[in-house]
């Protein structure tokens, strides 16, 4: 990258969108770097015969076709940082090989890296910053990380998306002091409350849930497969066991039928071809049928989210909020919106106008910000009085190791409790049982930073042992961050 230049990337579960931030004589102008005007789409087809991998949005018009020689997976961003039962990472085996998450993303990325370089004046991505969901697990981010690493691309920083996309949107909502970002997208509900001070944005809770419109197509897809069931007069023909091929076409068929009626409110004429033994369908699907589908993800996840984040954020409600960042692709649904505007009747509600590239701008951004960031709330130990001893304070820096910390054991037990948790006690990050001897007085010492991926890492070190269980590692996410954006408006 030239001087001046800063990459973001929103690495999603539908579509991974890539922004360039020019930053010219204090001008800071992104540029979209778009697969023929949209953002990436994070679909792979992996061949059967151990051929190369395909990607990006010339797979998803023609997955259908590629179905025959080629499993098609719509995203690997699910599967980061995941194990099977037996601890091993997972792992998907097509043909005589077997692929991992990791190195099926790390590829994407190089076909994301050659795509830019080829169209976009020998553009090379190789530093970037990443925006992240919130419940992003630590094992995802190393993964992620690794990925990019693999890929050529230097992970300048980490910033979850709703953060991120409120820097994108911040000329917008400035004006206001507490502001709520919401980004519902394909796979995941990302939220933050910021309380907003000059230049300096305070995250006051982060919260998410795994919830997003491929959730939305999928319930509508088994809907529709039942229906047809019926109709043929086949009894026991489950949505679960139709190819892939012919569960994913149907799925496809479903969003298509999603984006429709959200767009326009009209009924839809869903025809599915050659559908296994069903052969050729069409049936329709009415507005009414769809929001009964769609309602209880709102009610019982999405609103269920947006008052999780308001508790945790010291007991807020609806009408604390000046203003709602609304983002993602899943916000065009019209039950959403109705939603959010009887929950926040006295907020103003702003659909940024590039939605699905705020989060990748954000992202960019952040290398302008750089690590001029620290957490917005103690992290601490709940000890055995039920007081908070703070082992990460308010304002500790990015990066930086803390002095060691001692705990001593209050009664004889083969087991340490480590209750992790904010200033409050009321929101706990993690809860970790480590092995003791079993002595009074017996000490262990702990040490803690924080990496620019947002994840602190705690190692608490037992030296009563030699080798074997002297060491536990803890690490912990959801944490809120205080961001100086001040060098953003020089």
């Amino acid at each position: 990258m030239q001087k001046g230049q800063y990459v973001g990337i929103d690495f999603g579960t539908t579509n991974t969108a890539v922004v360039i931030v020019h930053d010219e004589l204090g001008q800071k102008r992104p540029i979209e770097l778009s697969e023929d005007g949209y953002p990436f789409s994070s679909i792979v087809a992996i061949p059967k015969d151990g051929g190369e991998l395909l990607f990006g949005r010339q797979v998803r018009e023609q997955r259908l076709a590629l179905a025959e020689t080629h499993e098609v997976y719509t995203s690997m961003k699910p599967f980061l940082g995941k194990k099977e039962s037996n601890g091993e990472p997972v792992s998907f085996v097509v043909g005589n090989k077997r692929y991992f998450p990791k190195d099926i993303t790390a590829a994407f990325f190089r076909y994301i890296k050659d795509y830019i370089k080829e169209n976009f004046n020998d553009i090379d991505v190789d530093a970037a910053s990443f925006s992240f969901p919130i419940d992003f697990s630590p094992a995802a981010r190393h993964e992620l990380r690794q990925a990019a690493k693999e890929a050529g691309i230097d992970v300048k920083a980490f910033v979850s998306e709703s953060t991120a996309a409120y820097i994108a949107n911040r000329d917008e909502s400035k004006a206001f002091s507490k502001v709520m970002v919401i980004d519902w997208g394909g796979g995941t509900l990302d939220i933050s409350i910021l309380r907003l001070t000059g230049s300096s944005i305070y995250e006051m809770s982060v919260w998410g849930d795994h919830i997003g419109g491929d959730d939305i197509d999928r319930n509508l897809a088994e809907r529709i497969h039942s229906k047809i069931a019926a109709d043929s007069g086949i009894s026991g023909g489950r949505f679960e066991d139709m190819q892939p091929s012919e569960k994913d076409h149907m799925i496809m068929r479903c969003e298509q039928a999603k984006i429709s009626i959200s767009d326009n409110g009209d009924d839809y004429t869903l025809t599915v071809r050659n559908y296994g033994e069903y052969g050729t369908k069409t049936t329709g699907v009415t507005e009414q049928q769809f929001n009964a589908i769609v309602e209880p993800f709102i009610i019982t996840r999405v609103l269920k989210t947006i008052n999780d984040a308001l508790n945790k954020a010291g007991g807020m409600t609806p009408a604390s909020i000046d203003a709602v960042i609304i983002i993602g692709g899943s916000s065009n649904l019209r039950l959403f919106e109705n939603a959010i505007m009887n929950l926040f009747k006295n907020a103003k509600i702003f659909y940024p106008e590039k939605r699905q590239w705020s989060a990748a701008t954000g992202a960019a951004l952040m290398q302008i910000v750089g690590g001029n960031f620290k957490l917005s709330d103690s992290v601490g130990v709940k000890l055995s009085d039920d007081d908070i001893f703070p082992i990460l304070p308010k304002g500790h820096v990015i990066g930086k190791e803390i002095e060691l910390i001692t705990f001593s054991l209050t009664e004889d037990s083969p087991t340490a409790h480590f209750i992790f948790t904010d200033s409050t006690g009321e929101n706990i990050y993690a809860k970790k049982s480590v092995p003791t001897k079993g002595f009074l007085k017996e000490t262990l010492e702990l040490t803690a930073k924080i990496g620019n991926d947002q994840i602190a890492q705690i190692n608490i070190e037992n030296k009563n042992f030699s080798t074997v269980n002297r060491k536990t590692t803890v690490e912990l996410n959801k944490l809120t961050f205080h961001y100086d954006i001040s060098m953003l408006d020089d």
